[in-house]
């Protein structure tokens, strides 16, 4: 009797691969992408000077003129820079691959996700790194991990006020990146809020109601940090920087936002400001597939966000 081992040859399945994607990216949440027509334009600045929030003499005697006030304005540029990346599908590949495997879809969808990773690390280094940002750095008993002394719910109080001052606008979105988040949830001083309603540990929209924002945005995306050809070495792009900020329900004239994405929707062949080319090369056997993106994250309002640094140990 034959053995099973014989009686089948092994050849790749066509319904179950596996691949590694990145989740949760937040960059496009959090800095909206607004559709521009020119890859470099201005945008104007109303008011920067809040002449609209002082209090002015407005009595007017019969007869005489009312006090003439007015508002400053002013401008910021931006540019959207080309972001693209190229891969090859060699004839041989392409003719020897199995139906699981679609050597253009796979290329197309891995260049995509490597131009939006440099996109997300781009803003949170911005938010780790910017010295024209609000912030404070935690240590010691302060951070949120020490789940007796610390104090998430106070902290989170302080930055709303600071928001408020500075842009007089109510902070609606809190970043809690996974290593944050998976410490406060556990809190003594959250579960001690949350110990009567009966609903167990605390999930991101459970936390939103408690901290008293529209939403906790909870980022899960993860970055390789080894060297090519050496085993991945995988950590989170947000790291333990925690942030509370405000972000319009759309970008648009006389709004505040923290930061925006202008994408160059215009640009030639480009689909919301991306594109997908491809072309032969028979010098090198193959079809070269390149993905474009064009854009410019750009911190729009400074006193938007208020960032906690080292929000754990």
């Amino acid at each position: 009797m034959p053995e099973a081992s014989q009686v089948h040859i092994n050849m790749a399945l066509t319904n179950v691969s596996l691949a590694y994607r990145n989740p949760a990216f937040i960059s496009d949440i959090i800095a909206p992408p607004v559709g521009v027509r020119k890859q470099q334009d201005r945008y104007f600045i109303l008011d920067s000077e809040r002449e609209a929030f002082r209090a002015s003499d407005d009595h007017r005697a019969p007869g005489t003129q009312a006090n003439e006030v007015d508002f400053a304005l002013s401008s910021d540029t931006y540019f959207c820079e080309d972001h693209a990346l190229t891969s090859i599908v060699p004839d041989e590949e392409r003719d020897n691959a199995d139906p699981a495997i679609q050597p253009d879809i796979d290329r197309t969808e891995f260049l995509s996700d490597k131009i939006d990773i440099n996109k997300e690390i781009e803003l949170a280094n911005t938010v780790a790194t910017d010295s024209d940002l609000t912030s404070t750095t935690l240590s010691g008993t302060d951070q949120w991990s020490d789940a007796t002394n610390s104090d998430p719910i106070g902290d989170i109080e302080t930055g709303k006020a600071a928001v408020i001052a500075a842009c007089q606008v109510v902070p609606n979105t809190l970043v809690l990146p996974y290593d944050v988040y998976s410490n406060v949830r556990v809190h003594d001083d959250i579960l001690g809020r949350l110990q009567y309603t009966g609903g167990g540990v605390p999930t991101s929209e459970t936390l939103a109601g408690l901290f008293d924002v529209e939403r906790v945005l909870v980022p899960r995306a993860l970055k390789n940090t080894a060297a090519p050809g050496q085993t991945a070495s995988m950590s989170y792009v947000w790291g333990k920087n925690a942030f509370l900020c405000y972000v319009p329900p759309r970008a648009g004239l006389k709004t505040v936002a923290f930061a925006l994405t202008f994408a160059w929707t215009s640009a030639p062949g480009s689909s919301g400001g991306r594109l997908v080319e491809n072309w032969r090369d028979n010098t090198r056997k193959g079809d070269m597939i390149r993905v474009q993106r064009y854009y410019d994250q750009k911190v729009i309002a400074n006193g938007a966000i208020y960032v906690w640094k080292a929000a754990v140990a």
